[in-house]
């Protein structure tokens, strides 16, 4: 009775473990199991979604998200991150410092799409190197790693390069109606004096 109270209440517990630098949640039915000499269950899709969106999901609320990926990252022993996150601050600084010159815009808009376009050859190549300049292989084949610490800023820039066109481009049409506006103006009076001298 013990172990069967046991095996049901396992099912809303759950174990974090450390595997390279990323925590892992294996729930402790499959190791509870396991180490009794039983068979070890593979949990089936309503029990992953369970852990996953449930009441016992492995993490709340975006905040934990966030506390989750900077605990995973091991920020002491790979200054590689800073370098990235500098380059990324040095091309938001120089969106800003040019956003009123749509030419040098459209210059950085061009290599941050490049940028993000190869950013799965990247996340490739650096998955095959990562011992040459990281500790941990932050590198998976789905990219995540990659796409929050290089697309998402990228993306915000391109973002803000947007803003900085679309608020240009309307400040254009407004000198352009101006223009229109005195033109107009200045061929009616023009004819109102022409009808005058007649």
């Amino acid at each position: 009775a013990l172990q069967a109270g046991a095996a049901r209440g396992a099912m809303s517990d759950r174990r974090r473990r450390r595997v390279g630098g990323v925590v892992a949640v294996v729930p402790l039915l499959a190791l509870q199991a396991g180490a009794a000499g039983g068979p070890t269950s593979v949990p089936g899709l309503d029990e992953l979604g369970d852990l996953l969106t449930g009441k016992y999901a492995y993490t709340q609320s975006f905040w934990e998200d966030v506390q989750a990926f900077y605990h995973a990252v091991d920020w002491k022993n790979d200054p590689w991150l800073f370098g990235l996150f500098g380059a990324e601050a040095i091309i938001l600084l120089i969106a800003i410092l040019n956003r009123r010159q749509w030419e040098r815009l459209s210059v950085v808009f061009g290599v941050n799409c490049l940028i993000l376009f190869f950013a799965e050859r990247i996340n490739a190549f650096a998955g095959r190197h990562w011992k040459e300049f990281s500790t941990q292989m932050y590198f998976d084949e789905s990219g995540a790693f990659a796409g929050v610490v290089l697309g998402v800023p990228l993306i915000l820039i391109q973002f803000l390069i947007v803003i900085f066109l679309l608020k240009d481009a309307a400040l254009m049409v407004i000198k352009v109606k101006r223009i229109e506006l005195r033109k107009d103006i200045a061929e009616k009076r023009k004819a109102q004096q022409e009808k005058k001298d007649d």
